[in-house]
């Protein structure tokens, strides 16, 4: 075994030969007079050292004011994740020394922005260059099932990815949990569009040596799987050979992802066999390169015969809105409308907040309703559009997206031409038989009540949610936090808005509430949760809500909207 050397500064004992104090000269970090940071570090095929620890703060190597502060650590067999804070300030720039402990900006006192770091070994053929990172940067705020890439950072011993925190998450390549073959397919399918996605702008995500699956997070209780690192990018070969080797590589990525998604195991550590038998003949097809390409391999699994077919569901609502104890005017608008035919049953449902303290707040949210109403009038009179979209996740998703961003688009123009800084967050919910598919920007919000459990479908965009998301506070120091009202996305301050999108689906006996902060940030869960169970119907429910918000002080506006659905005999 190789002589030892100990850090001057923390006394830590590190391998013989390194340039840097894993505790605190850890590439990234603050020397430990040993060497410098080098500028064009080589590649290594050493395992990682140990994880950082948790009150570190990892530099950028090309400018120091960039930095990150280590909150949490998850480590993998073959690499580690980190929920952090982003040290230079969003507002003011600052960047600060260490971790302030309430994740405050120590100069202006606005939340510091929380990230994800992602830790793997380096690269084995050559470092990426920076025209590829900046590539990819981009490229990865253009694709759903991508976590938008703030850093990529390359050092001798580790590669560390770093993008924006995606609130509550897990790790695909962890914990062993088997998934039935929709959920397995589905995920499959989510990983093989963003691969798409690449592939179509030239790079491809397996590197030499493959692409691991530890590179995959996921969200919203597993629904939906994202890439968390672009690290093992590519560009594709201009060699034919070659290109078809890396496109082998990816199918074969894929293969294994969905091996691994339906059993809990590697598919290296277990044969073929393990898997049901339904999705055997596409992982073979994808490890004996019998696609030509992922597109082909998505086209096969998307002509896979349903698996069950669930009853029909009978939607009703009810809505409400008061300006609350405290305010005069009203700035929350709602929508909602249900179509019903023959062949077809569809339910639009919307709540807008203008924006507290902004001009004319009651004005920015009835455009909202206005415009969006306007966008979905065809629905109304044109039934068919949902039918020959009814249970295509992607299509609905789509719909309401564009909806959302066109009413966005309509709000800045106003404001703009007014000289007003007036804005909206809003929630909203378009359902198609048994699929909702529910957006959000701001901090409104939509739940979903099924056998006693109330479960948060959206996620805030606030600075205080960021918090709770790192595990800088405990959910119930949101509601008292000092900057609880400050919000990071809103409709209206931007000509482009990103609108998170969630689905899910729906059975008899589940209820939807649509609300915004003047209900969810006056009144606990358990007691929104009593009332919807204990209402007779979805206006009862909302009427009842709408007291208890008063109740506990009536803050600010209140706007609601229930939903129940009923199973249907068939």
């Amino acid at each position: 075994m190789g002589r030892s050397n100990r850090c001057p500064e923390c006394d830590a004992l590190n391998r013989s030969g390194e340039n840097f104090c894993w505790q605190w000269g850890r590439p990234g970090f603050r020397p430990c007079g040993a060497g410098p940071v080098l500028a064009n570090p080589v590649p290594s095929t050493t395992r990682h050292l140990p994880p950082l620890q948790p009150g570190s703060v990892l530099r950028h190597p090309g400018d120091s004011r960039r930095r990150y502060g280590i909150l949490f650590t998850r480590e993998l067999p073959t690499s580690v994740y980190y929920d952090a804070l982003d040290l230079t300030c969003q507002s003011c720039n600052y960047p600060q020394p260490e971790i302030p402990p309430d994740g405050l900006c120590l100069r202006c006192r606005m939340p510091l922005r929380p990230v994800l770091i992602h830790e793997r070994p380096p690269r084995p053929a050559s470092s990426l260059p920076d025209v590829h990172i900046e590539r990819l940067l981009q490229l990865s705020t253009g694709h759903v099932n991508i976590l938008p890439h703030l850093a990529i950072l390359q050092y001798q011993e580790s590669f560390y990815t770093v993008t924006g925190h995606p609130g509550t998450w897990g790790v695909v390549g962890y914990g062993r949990r088997q998934r039935s073959p929709d959920e397995a397919l589905n995920g499959t399918a989510q990983a093989g569009r963003a691969l798409v996605y690449l592939h179509n702008h030239r790079f491809v995500h397996a590197e030499v040596g493959g692409a691991s699956p530890e590179s995959l997070i996921a969200t919203e209780r597993g629904k939906h799987i994202k890439l968390a690192d672009l690290s093992t990018c590519t560009p594709m070969s201009s060699d034919d050979r070659l290109l078809w080797k890396q496109i082998g590589n990816d199918l074969a990525f894929l293969a294994c992802l969905l091996f691994y998604l339906a059993t809990g195991q590697e598919l290296a550590r277990a044969g073929i066999e393990s898997a049901p038998a339904m999705l055997q003949p596409f992982i073979e097809r994808a490890l004996r390169r019998q696609y030509a390409t992922v597109q082909d391999m998505l086209a096969d699994l998307s002509l896979r015969p349903a698996i069950s077919t669930p009853g029909p569901l009978k939607y009703s609502c009810g809505q409400a809105t008061h300006p609350g104890l405290k305010r005069s005017r009203n700035e929350d608008a709602v929508v909602s409308f249900t179509l019903e035919d023959s062949q077809l049953i569809a339910g639009f449902y919307l709540v807008a907040d203008g924006m507290g303290g902004h001009d004319a707040g009651d004005l920015a949210s009835n455009i909202v309703k206005q415009t969006v109403t306007g966008q979905l009038a065809r629905i109304r009179t044109s039934p068919e559009l949902l039918r020959a979209g009814l249970g295509a996740e992607s299509t609905l998703s789509e719909l309401l997206t564009q909806t959302i961003q066109e009413a966005n688009r309509t709000l800045f123009r106003y404001a703009q031409a007014q000289e007003s800084s007036m804005g909206a967050t809003v929630t909203a919910a378009l359902l198609v038989g048994d699929l909702a598919t529910v957006a959000n920007v701001g901090d409104s919000r939509t739940y979903l009540l099924r056998e006693g459990r109330l479960e948060q479908l959206t996620q805030d965009h606030s600075l205080v949610a960021r918090l709770v998301d790192v595990g800088m506070i405990a959910p119930h120091e949101a509601r008292t936090h000092p900057q609880r009202n400050q919000i990071y996305r809103c409709l209206g301050h931007r000509s482009d808005i990103e609108v998170d999108i969630f689905t899910r689906q729906l059975q008899g006996g589940d209820i939807l509430l649509l609300c915004s902060d003047g209900l969810w940030g006056m009144v606990e869960d358990v007691e929104i949760c009593r009332i919807l169970e204990e209402a007779d119907t979805p206006q009862q429910a909302c009427d009842a809500l709408v007291e208890a918000a008063n109740n506990a002080g009536g803050e600010d506006n209140i706007g609601v909207i229930v939903v129940k659905l009923e199973g249907v005999g068939v």
